[in-house]
């Protein structure tokens, strides 16, 4: 469901037939989709300028959860409370089967939404998320409320839905339970009218989301959003005009066109407001006539529908949990889809979260799943155009479920096998020809080209260049020492700084489209170079000399991603550490799974790691996996050029992440629970102590200033790889508005 119209305002309730009334002020809705018209305009009239209205859309989005929480705690207390135990016993056992019957339903619906994602060629830049491994997945404090207090200032939506249920079930049997739930309804029309005046504000809101989304947007996440966008709608369609009406069909005399005919303007007004609550009159009304047709009008089976429908307002339906999708499709979506083993663990917390609203639970599931958080945002903006469909599914949901429920309670049920089973081929069939269908329109008729690769080697340097050439080693030939016998005062008489790179050193130097050096070790020896006042020469040397034309006087530094180990240490002199890299192993895509814990490791027969000439890291590999196979390769296309011949490679995160995107069929996986952090740092001569003082005063000084936490941003995250013009739009590249 839209969570921006969802809470009319308790004080001013609406009817089911006020919002298409003529004549009238604008309703809610047709505000909402003024404000997203509007914006849609501003964000293509204004492009990237209007982008900080965001901020508005953010409060907006913080004030329609603030009330959440509370509303849950509030609204299943009560709900629960005022029922009689007898009352749950028949909705327990009539009822319940049904919903967990939709249940089952809906998780399906979103195991086989991840079938119709396409296989498009992927791949991203280093993100912290790769080494985050955070604690593990506490089930009993994500379930057992053993201080509700704490649940609810952390929202553990699960923890605080068992809460407020096993307090409903209590308040049930207490003395004078009345004056209570008297209060507590107070409490719920208070929270309701704070509720009703934000969502007054909802066309303000969305027009901030979408206003920023649409000038900042690139056509190219659009390409990958229409993926979840067309999908989530197919399967809405499905469930809310097949799935559920025949299912009535089957199991009642009433026949589906007629349950479609007699609920189509209750469906239609919840499809236009994005709004369930708004219909549960009209739902009620249009269900106990439909009871009167087949003779259930009598007060046992109007009682189940009255109780089950708003009962079902606070369970989740299956226009909520549909938008469990949404996680799966933000992992693909990112680049790292979760791995089978993570979805018992997401499909029953999802479950669980999604007793609270989504705006509350989707959070709190991308944390879970170690989704990058900000792809809220992205459903925010998909949600405007898939809630509609999904309140639309959620008024489906209420009306089969509150009519099969009555339905039983009055004896009028029946299964005819032969009818339910052809009703289950043909679901099935019919679910199967939409995700084929989807799958195909996304691979074949509107594929999306692979863009990383040409984002790496177009990127170029952050800081200004200073003169530069390359020169081959064997004209670096070794000077004599400056005029006071150091390394330093030869470098500036030269008045050129030898820099020594190996190649192959992604994303710390490489050579881009244009035959130039980048990187962020090229980024930072220009910067060196502009404030020694020198010109810069660099020469291509064999990783495994890099030490000898150190000490032999033929290059000043090196540069290349080198990680410090001791064997290095002997053979050159380092700087102090300047960044920090995480080990880890580059696999082929299908095999991510069986390569992201250590106990996987270990219980593997056959295992053949490459590895780069580091015997420190080596002999570490191997004392932690004694059975694997360790082959030294000199560069890492070694591995890449030949997968079948080994299992793995082992690199940095960082490093990997960077090759990655020359080799899109690889993925990076840091192993957990244990992360290993490698220092990385610059090579120096070992007899020049005044230049490493001088080159170590200087790195300090830069990392101290930020420059170095910005070149790893520009390098390793991609920032500087999505840097670009400003993005077309009317009032710049039509009307000239803006430079």
């Amino acid at each position: 469901m839209n969570p921006t119209v969802d809470t009319p305002d308790a004080s001013d309730p609406p009817s089911p037939t006020a919002a298409a009334a003529p004549g009238r002020k604008l309703s809610l809705s047709a505000q909402v989709f003024i404000g997203l018209g509007l914006g849609l305009l501003a964000g293509l009239f204004f492009g990237e300028v209007i982008a900080p209205v965001v901020v508005v859309g953010e409060i907006f989005v913080g004030l329609l959860q603030m009330t959440v929480l509370p509303y849950i705690l509030v609204s299943l207390i009560t709900s629960v409370g005022r029922l009689s135990y007898d009352e749950i016993r028949i909705l327990a056992a009539r009822g319940g089967r049904f919903i967990l019957l939709f249940w089952a339903i809906a998780l399906m619906a979103t195991l086989a939404f991840t079938m119709a994602m396409p296989n498009w060629t992927s791949a991203a830049f280093f993100s912290s998320s790769l080494v985050e491994s955070g604690p593990p997945a506490d089930l009993v404090a994500l379930y057992i409320p053993a201080n509700p207090f704490f649940s609810l200032s952390s929202s553990v939506v699960p923890a605080i839905v068992v809460f407020s249920l096993a307090l409903g079930l209590a308040v049930i049997g207490v003395p004078e339970k009345e004056r209570f739930l008297d209060n507590l309804d107070v409490l719920g029309e208070a929270i309701m009218r704070i509720a009703g005046f934000v969502a007054r504000l909802a066309p303000i809101g969305v027009f901030a989301l979408i206003a920023s989304a649409a000038g900042t947007l690139e056509i190219e996440a659009l390409g990958r959003l229409q993926v979840f966008i067309i999908t989530y709608i197919g399967l809405a369609l499905l469930l809310s005009l097949w799935v559920l009406p025949m299912l009535v069909g089957v199991l009642t005399p009433i026949r589906p066109k007629r349950l479609i005919s007699a609920c189509q303007d209750a469906l239609v007004t919840a499809f236009a407001t994005g709004s369930l609550l708004i219909v549960l009159p009209l739902i009620s009304e249009r269900l106990k006539e439909l009871l009167a047709e087949l003779d259930l009008a009598g007060q046992e089976a109007e009682s189940a529908v009255d109780l089950v429908i708003p009962i079902n307002f606070n369970l989740p339906n299956l226009g909520k949990l549909m938008s469990l999708a949404f996680v799966p499709f933000a992992a693909w979506f990112a680049g790292s889809a979760l791995d089978l083993d993570q979805y018992p663990l997401f499909l029953v917390s999802g479950l669980f979260s999604f007793f609270g609203e989504v705006v509350v639970a989707l959070p709190f599931l991308l944390d879970l799943m170690h989704i990058p958080a900000d792809m809220f945002q992205l459903f925010l903006a998909v949600d405007i155009f898939t809630g509609r469909f999904g309140a639309m599914l959620a008024g489906a949901h209420t009306i089969v479920l509150a009519l099969l429920t009555a339905a039983s309670v009055g004896g009028r049920t029946r299964i005819h096998w032969p009818s339910l089973l052809r009703y289950v081929v043909i679901s099935l069939s019919l679910a199967v020809a939409v995700i084929v269908g989807l799958r195909y329109f996304f691979e074949v008729v509107v594929p999306q080209e692979y863009r990383e690769y040409e984002k790496l080697v177009g990127m170029d340097l952050q800081m200004h260049r200073v003169e530069s050439r390359k020169i081959l080693l064997d004209a670096a030939r070794p000077d004599p020492e400056g005029s006071d016998g150091t390394r330093l005062s030869a470098i500036r008489e030269r008045e050129a700084l030898r820099v020594g790179y190996a190649k192959d050193g992604l994303p710390f130097v490489y050579r881009n489209e244009d035959g130039e050096l980048v990187g962020l070790e090229v980024d930072l020896v220009h910067q060196l170079a502009r404030e020694m006042e020198v010109r810069l020469e660099f020469v291509e040397v064999p990783p495994a000399e890099l030490g000898q034309r150190l000490n032999e006087g033929r290059i000043d530094l090196a540069i290349g991603g080198l990680l410090l180990t001791p064997e290095r240490a002997l053979a050159m002199r380092f700087t102090v550490p300047y960044l920090s890299s995480t080990l880890a192993l580059i696999v082929p895509d299908h095999a991510r799974s069986r390569f992201n814990s250590i106990e996987k490791l270990r219980g593997m027969n056959r295992l053949r790691i490459a590895v780069p000439n580091m015997p420190y890291y080596s002999k570490f590999i191997k004392r932690h996996l004694p059975q694997a196979e360790l082959v030294t390769i000199d560069s890492p296309r070694a591995f890449f050029r030949a997968p079948s011949d080994y299992d793995a490679l082992l690199d940095t995160a960082e490093a990997g992440s960077a090759w990655t995107l020359v080799y899109p069929e690889f993925s990076v996986v840091v192993p957990k629970p244990d992360t290993i952090s490698v220092p990385g740092a610059i090579g120096m001569p070992l007899n020049a102590p005044r230049l490493a003082a001088y080159v170590d005063t200087w790195l300090q000084l830069q990392r101290d200033s930020g420059l170095i936490g910005k070149l790893r941003s520009y390098w390793i995250l991609g920032e500087g790889a999505n840097r670009k013009g400003p993005r077309w739009s009317v009032a710049r590249n039509v009307l000239g508005w803006l430079d």
